[in-house]
């Protein structure tokens, strides 16, 4: 199975963390940031994809990757749309339409506290 985990930040890094347990399991990542929780502390050597996920780029992105399954693991700061008040609400809508468009299951992960 391919895994294609967006966001390497902290929950990131937690999810890949399991997902290794499984050899069997191929994982790709995707986050736009310039810098990855899940590189720094040598989860991943490298994030695969640097494209921002958005409903434009989504079909881009999910060619890149080839995935069976995605996993959102990206907080709403970590996403890039500033921190204006209401923000909360359009990210959760870019959530679920990126969830409604993908031609694959889209998954989000909430925050964990492991």
């Amino acid at each position: 199975m391919r895994i294609l985990v967006i966001g390497a930040g902290r929950t990131g890094a937690k999810v890949l963390k399991q997902l290794k347990k499984n050899p069997s399991i191929e994982i790709v990542t995707a986050d736009p940031r310039q810098e990855h929780y899940a590189v720094e502390k040598g989860i991943i050597d490298k994030v695969d994809i640097r494209e921002a996920l958005t409903p434009l780029t989504l079909e881009v992105v999910l060619e890149q990757a080839r995935p069976d399954l995605v996993l959102l693991a990206m907080a709403t700061e970590d996403m890039g749309l500033g921190k204006s008040p209401g923000i909360e609400i359009l990210a959760e809508a870019l959530k679920e339409e990126l969830s409604a468009l993908s031609r694959v299951p889209v998954i989000e992960v909430a925050r964990m506290r492991w």
